[in-house]
């Protein structure tokens, strides 16, 4: 079982079968497991039965974990949540949550073992929020704002750069990124990524061969598909894809 879920600034995977040998990347990592407990190095340090933590960006780690089931999510550091959970860690290389509330999101993540849907992950995440103390903000949009939105939903080009959507939104680059990140809460540069990765992925699912995917949604290369799946997902892209199931759940 691997199923994903694309979020506007996270990356989300409920999976029976997560090894990755050790390594970092960019985004803020969340670990629940909910059957089993994984093992998992941070650092030079290796955690004792760590049930539920978030390790920091940049900080080399490694994860083996078979014969149970995990959620785990990648987060991207400059959106909203993700400045939250910097606070939270205060510049530490993880952040271990509390038993009784690992407990209570448990409860919560159960659900999408077997329904695969966005309801479930849309009630856990917001558990997971109230339980941190988060609270989204409620936003305006501008119209340059949704309108670009709207453009990346209809999406069906190579070019994803800031500055093509900036022309065509006669905008200036600095303003479209200053709203996107103000508006959205993630930086424009980080969710056009994430963008990328989704449409690379959504080719692979519907037959496309891993060249073509990642071409087609505008990387320099498939090496460039790859390193990026790694740096932001933490896995190399055959184990991402193999026995996946990928939702948009925004």
């Amino acid at each position: 079982m691997n199923q994903i879920y694309w979020d506007v600034s996270q990356i989300s995977m409920l999976t029976d079968n997560l090894g990755a040998s050790t390594h970092s990347h960019g985004m803020v990592q969340f670990f629940l497991a909910l059957e089993n407990i994984p093992d998992i190095q941070v650092g030079r340090k290796k955690l004792d039965k760590p049930i539920c933590l978030f390790v920091n960006k940049n900080v080399k780690h490694s994860v083996k974990f078979h014969d149970g089931i995990i959620f785990t999510t990648v987060i991207d550091p400059t959106s909203d949540i993700g400045i939250f959970i910097d606070a939270l860690m205060n510049g530490n290389e993880y952040y271990l949550i509390d038993t009784d509330v690992a407990k209570k999101l448990s409860k919560y993540a159960y659900p999408m073992i077997e329904t695969f849907d966005k309801e479930s992950y849309v009630t856990f995440l917001n558990q997971m929020y109230l339980n941190l103390g988060f609270q989204p903000r409620e936003r305006q949009m501008d119209e340059r704002i949704t309108g670009l939105l709207k453009i990346l939903e209809d999406c069906n080009c190579f070019d994803h750069s800031v500055e093509k959507y900036a022309e065509e939104l006669d905008i200036s680059t600095s303003r479209l990124s200053h709203l996107f990140s103000e508006q959205v809460g993630i930086s424009l540069k980080s969710y056009l990524t994430i963008h990328q990765l989704e449409k690379a992925f959504q080719s692979i699912l519907e037959g496309s061969r891993l060249t073509e995917a990642a071409m087609n949604a505008g990387f320099d290369s498939p090496s460039h598909f790859a390193a990026t799946v790694k740096r932001l997902m933490g896995l190399p892209t055959r184990k991402t894809i193999k026995d996946s199931r990928f939702l948009k759940v925004y």
